[in-house]
Formats: C-alpha cells, sequence, structure tokens
C-alpha cells in the first residue's frame, strides 16, 4: 500500500511538517521524520485531527471575527439547503436566526448525510469526532448521533422512516397481451440446480458435449450463460447459473424466466443442506421440479433412499403416487440422459409453454460482458416475438441496434424464436443481468427509453429511495386486514432446534394468518437466504446464528428483516405478536463493528490476543462480543484488551489492524469473526 510523505502532507495543509509529526504521534501512529510515510487510513485520521483542532481554534477567535464567520457559514447553508418545498423554516427566539428542518433516512452514513446537507463527510465526520462520537465515513448514524451533529450547523433533523424501492419497481417489466389464436408452443427454458458436488456441471457438460443443436435456425447453443440443446420438435433452452443464487435474483427483479427446474440429487450422498435450498427457491418460484437422481453408475448408488428422503419436502415421485418426475442418470457415462431431456419436454408439453412469435421481440438479459473485437456482448433469452439482426432494442438504462447474433459456433443467425438464447453485439452498455429487453420501431425510441431509465437509476442508485423496516411494513398490512400468510426464513445452529422451532412456528398458525416456512437450515444467514427473503418478502429468523457481512448489509439496504435469538421463546413470542398485529419495537444488541481474525499469538498469564483487522464501523475497549465461526455462535464475552501497535487504546476504527483479547476465553483461531455489539432499537 503506497504511503504519503509527512512533508507531502505538511505542504498540502500549509503547516510545518514538525506539526504533523506531532499530531500524529499524538494519534499513537510512530512515525519520527518529515520523511515518514502514512498509510491512506492514517492520513485520514491525522487530517480529521487537523480540521478538529483547527474548529477548535476557530472558535476561540474574537467575537467579531466569528460573528461574521457564522453569519457568512448561515448565508452558504442557507444557499445549500434550499431543496424542497417540503423542507419548514423555523424562526428561532434567540438572534432571529432561521432554523432549517432537514428531513434525514434513519441509519444515514456520513457520506450520505454530506449529499443532504451539502457539507463534505470529511468535515461531518471530524465535527462527529470533536462531540465525542467516532465513525468512519460509511458507518450507519443512530438518530441522536444526527441530531446533535446538525444542532451544531444550526439545523434541525426530522428522522423519516426509508422506503424501499425495489429496481423492478423503478422499470417496469412490460406485459404483454396476445390473442389465443397468435400463440404457438414454444421451447422450455430449464434451470440446473442442486448440492455442490452433486454433479451439476457434469450433467451439463455431458448435455452440451453430446445434445448440442447443429446451428441450423433457432438452434442456438453452447456459451457461457444459456444455451440449446435438441430434443423433441423444439429443443430445450438451458439456462448455466451458478445456481440458487443467481436464479432468485432475476425472480427478485421480475425475470420470470425459468419454467422447469432440474434438481440434481447424488444417489450416493441424498439430500443434503443445498438441496433442501434449492427445494425451496423451486417452491418459491412456483415452478415444476423434475428430480435428476445423479451417479447411478456407483456400487453404493441407493436410487429408491433419495426418493424416500425426498417425500420429506413435499417432492413425491410418480412411481411413490406423487407428481414429481424422478430420473436416474449418470452423468459420467450419459446413462439416462435421453430420459432425462425426454422427460423435460413431456414436462413442458404438459405446462403448454406458449408464446406469439409474429410480433416484436422482449426477454431478458442473462448476462452481459466486454468481448475484444465485439465490445458489450449481452446473452439473451428471447420470451415473445422473434429477434432479427437490425432490431433496435431497449434494457435498463442500456440501448442497442442489433449489429449482430451468434449462436456456439460463431455462425451468424438472422432469426431468433420465443424460447431461444443468443449472443447480441450493438450495446452502447452493457445491459444489467435480470433486466427485461423490449424491441421498438427505431433507435430514437430505443435510445428515449434508455435515457428515461437511466434517469430513474440514477435516482435510484444514488439512494434516493431508502428502506424502510419489513416489519414495520407487515404490522401495518397486519393490522389492516390485508396479510393473511407470514413468510419466514428459518437458520439454526442444529437440526435439532431447526425442527423444534419449526413445529413451534407452525403450532402459531390461526384461521386469521398462517405461517409458511419458505426456507429452513443449518448454518449462518448467507446472501443467499436474503436474496429469497427478498423475492418472497419473508422475514428472517435466526437461531444461535449470525448473518455475515454481505447477508446483513444486503439485508439493511433492502429493508429486510433479521431477527437473531438464543431462547426460542423468545422467538416464538415474537412471532405471537407479529400474528396479533403487535410486534413491538425491540431493544438488541447490534452490531456496531466487524473484525476478521488474521492470526493468534499467545500474550501472558496463558492469554491469547487475536491479531486483527477492523472490517465495518469501530472496536471499542470493554464492548461486548460475540465470537462467529463459519456463522455460528461459539462464544460471547466482552472485549477486555485493545491494542494498536503497542499501545493500548479505546478505540480502532474501521480500516486499521489491532491486537484483541476476549474475556477468559482461549480458542479463537485464524478465519474467525468478532462482532462487536452495541444497542440500537429495531423497529
Amino acid at each position: 500500500m503506497a504511503k504519503k510523505r509527512i512533508h507531502q502532507i505538511a505542504k498540502e495543509l500549509d503547516v510545518a511538517s514538525a506539526d504533523i509529526v506531532f499530531l500524529a504521534n499524538e494519534l499513537g501512529i510512530e512515525v519520527k521524520t518529515a520523511s515518514s510515510g502514512l498509510t491512506p487510513e492514517e492520513e485520514e485520521l491525522v487530517l480529521l485531527a487537523f480540521n478538529e483542532k483547527n474548529s477548535t481554534q476557530e472558535d476561540t477567535q474574537p467575537d467579531v471575527v466569528e460573528t461574521k464567520q457564522v453569519v457568512e457559514k448561515e448565508d452558504s447553508k442557507t444557499e445549500k439547503i434550499e431543496e424542497s418545498e417540503d423542507k419548514a423554516v423555523i424562526p428561532s427566539t434567540e438572534n432571529n436566526v432561521d432554523i432549517q428542518i432537514v428531513e434525514v433516512p434513519s441509519g444515514s452514513t456520513p457520506e450520505e448525510l454530506s449529499s443532504i446537507i451539502n457539507i463534505e463527510a470529511t468535515q461531518i465526520v471530524g465535527d462527529l469526532m470533536s462531540l465525542g462520537i467516532m465513525q468512519s465515513m460509511t458507518s450507519e448514524l443512530k438518530d441522536s448521533e444526527v441530531e446533535s451533529l446538525l444542532e451544531k450547523y444550526d439545523l434541525m433533523a426530522e428522522m423519516v422512516e426509508k422506503v424501499e424501492i425495489k429496481r423492478s419497481e423503478i422499470l417496469d417489466i412490460e406485459e404483454f397481451a396476445d390473442e389465443e389464436e397468435n400463440l404457438t408452443v414454444r421451447a422450455p427454458i430449464i434451470t440446473v440446480m442442486g448440492h455442490v458436488d452433486h454433479g451439476k456441471t457434469s450433467l451439463l457438460d455431458y448435455i452440451r458435449n453430446e445434445k448440442v443443436a447443429d446451428g441450423e435456425a433457432g438452434g442456438i447453443t453452447q456459451h457461457v450463460g444459456a444455451y440449446k440443446v435438441e430434443s423433441g420438435d423444439l429443443g430445450i433452452t438451458f439456462i448455466d447459473t451458478p445456481g440458487h443464487e443467481a436464479f432468485t435474483q432475476m425472480r427478485a427483479r421480475g425475470a420470470n424466466v425459468t419454467d422447469i427446474v432440474v434438481l440434481v440429487v447424488a444417489a450416493d450422498d441424498g439430500i443434503m443442506p443445498q438441496t433442501i435450498e434449492a427445494i425451496n427457491h423451486s417452491k418459491a418460484a412456483g415452478v415444476p421440479i423434475v428430480v435428476a437422481v445423479n451417479k447411478c453408475d456407483l456400487p453404493d448408488a441407493n436410487p429408491s433412499l433419495v426418493k424416500a428422503d425426498l417425500t420429506k419436502y413435499e417432492i413425491i415421485a410418480e412411481d411413490l403416487g406423487g407428481d414429481t418426475p424422478v430420473v436416474e442418470v449418470s452423468a459420467l457415462k450419459g446413462d439416462g440422459v435421453d430420459d432425462l431431456l425426454e422427460t423435460l419436454s413431456l414436462v413442458a408439453e404438459i405446462e403448454e409453454l406458449k408464446a406469439n412469435p409474429n410480433t416484436n421481440a422482449s426477454g431478458y438479459i442473462i448476462e452481459s460482458r466486454m468481448e475484444v473485437g465485439r465490445g458489450n456482448v449481452a446473452t439473451v433469452v428471447v420470451t415473445r416475438g422473434t429477434l432479427k439482426q437490425g432490431d433496435f432494442l431497449y434494457a435498463g438504462g442500456a440501448f442497442c441496434r442489433v449489429k449482430s447474433m451468434f449462436d456456439h459456433t460463431n455462425k451468424t443467425l438472422k432469426n431468433v424464436i420465443p424460447g431461444s438464447p443468443v449472443d447480441i453485439i450493438g450495446w452502447d452498455e452493457s445491459p444489467n443481468s435480470g433486466d427485461q429487453f423490449v424491441a421498438v420501431k427505431n433507435q430514437k425510441e430505443a435510445k428515449a427509453k434508455a435515457e428515461e431509465n437511466k434517469t430513474l437509476l440514477k435516482d435510484f442508485d444514488s439512494s434516493a429511495y431508502t428502506v424502510q423496516s419489513r416489519v414495520s411494513e407487515m404490522m401495518q398490512l397486519l393490522q389492516e386486514g390485508e396479510l393473511n400468510t407470514i413468510n419466514i426464513i428459518l437458520k439454526a445452529d442444529t437440526n435439532g432446534s431447526v425442527e423444534a422451532i419449526k413445529d413451534g412456528l407452525l403450532k402459531l398458525s390461526s384461521d386469521e394468518v398462517q405461517i409458511q416456512i419458505v426456507h429452513s437450515a443449518v448454518g449462518g444467514i448467507v446472501l443467499s437466504d436474503v436474496d429469497l427473503a427478498g423475492a418472497t418478502s419473508s422475514l428472517i429468523l435466526g437461531f444461535n446464528v449470525r448473518p455475515d457481512s454481505q447477508a446483513r448489509n444486503m439485508a439493511q439496504s433492502k429493508g429486510i428483516d433479521v431477527r437473531t435469538y438464543q431462547i426460542i421463546y423468545e422467538l416464538l413470542d415474537d412471532i405471537t405478536e407479529a400474528l396479533q398485529g403487535e410486534m413491538t419495537i425491540k431493544t438488541e444488541e447490534a452490531v456496531i463493528g466487524m473484525v476478521d481474525v488474521r492470526t493468534t499469538f499467545r500474550a501472558p498469564k496463558g492469554r491469547v490476543v487475536a491479531g486483527s483487522i477492523v472490517t465495518e464501523g469501530r472496536v471499542e475497549l470493554n464492548s461486548k462480543a460475540r465470537l462467529l465461526r463459519d456463522g455460528v455462535v461459539i462464544y460471547e464475552g466482552t472485549v477486555t484488551s485493545l491494542r494498536r501497535f503497542k499501545d493500548n487504546v479505546e478505540s480502532v476504527l474501521e480500516g486499521l489492524e489491532c491486537g484483541i483479547g476476549l474475556t477468559d476465553y482461549k480458542d479463537i483461531k485464524e478465519g474467525d469473526v468478532i462482532e462487536i455489539l452495541g444497542e440500537v432499537e429495531i423497529k
């Protein structure tokens, strides 16, 4: 990491290098001369302290000067905060100063607050420090911290709830109505899902290598993202996704692309955690499931046991009296693959998948990328109409004149029918995966639609839209009698806990409001759980487990409630209150900092110190802490020692390294995560 010399920083600030050396050492940063270097994080700390010191000095200047500065500052502020007609102005009885009321979404960061009040984020962080509040640029501020800060600027904060606007609500999905006589049967679109190492990739590889269409009109194939194979009269299109995450993310955007899910289960391994996840994601999507029992060529394969175990998840094989096709295959040898493709064609026929081929094309972006010599390339699936070379398209904020379309052999295609994938060249920029594309009459219209969407997305991406707690939304709907089902995703530390809590939750259902367990599994709360919660409007409940940083940040940004418990009856009591429309504001130990353990070393008296880096927020001495291993809580205690280099410190900010000791606990390992806790109200 590049360091900046002390003398360079002093020159930029127009002060003596000795002053910066002194200030750095005051902050615990060991530097000796003007040639010593500071990391970006250390430089930021020094600059914040310098700004704080300067502002203190300015406050002690003669009254005449101070009055001039206040007037100038007030005039500047009045200019900057003339934003909307909603912001009220309250005349103050003191000195006739106008106090601006500023709406601030709860949980705003200094960066977000900067754009609201038009004051530099670095100044905001420095002013927070002067108030005794240690926060980074990206830390979420408490309502009380925002109110105290704005008082410093002669502003009054009006804290408002965040309201989520989903991307799919910003970019409406175009709905098309076609007369029945204009519809014809199309190829089915298939997604393959299942547990890791159960043979999804091997099965897809065999199908690609052995069953790929020969490139005739409409027979598009083999490229990353999607391909079409020969089977029956129309063929079958496979979407080659990383799994349920991509599948669910596309659904959350409103892109209901998949017609059928192939669930791959290894005959020698049976039902595993990701198998259960895939089942729950498929059920949430409301699409038919075809089970491919793979590895049936192995000596210890037991397809019958797999079928029996599937019944626990309401997947009943046809030969057991159910309606789910189950096909025994070997992806390695190709045994049963023809039967699988035939079964998929049959299910598709039963589903009566139809589209109008004689109209302007529309469909969805599967993926996009930049290719040397081709520019922006998008893999799409056509769901309606016939896509032609020369068509004008828009998708989100991107537009396109279709210059070329390619199959797996790089053969140019002139027309692509519904149910087929294709690579398109000619985009002005890469469109987003999951966005709908629509063909329009000319480039002017395509460009205008893209620009319109881009303007909407600019507001969306700049946090003009904020997030409302799903619990608040759910409570309102319950009280209005408009909600009759509460969807729940449950994660716990053991199978026993999962089953006990599931039984307890399902018993709480009533005639008025039902409990629906969308997904339950052992392990920490991860990103796929949040994706599924977003797509199904679910609450996430954790018992003795915690969300990882990605999952927590995504949940916060989407307004998805993640509630964690260590006592079962408290969890059940909360949901009982929810069913009555009375779930109360809950004071919980909330995460104020996240720490990654990079190494450990022994300290005197047998203590173990975790050599760590603060990845989010801050660490404070004597704060409560929770040690996580693979998302599961293994210890709770207190930060009893905190050091930077050789010095004991009271707090350490995001991005800095430190040594952490926990109360009477030695079993800390590299790769563990430490949550630093503080109390906040969760609505």
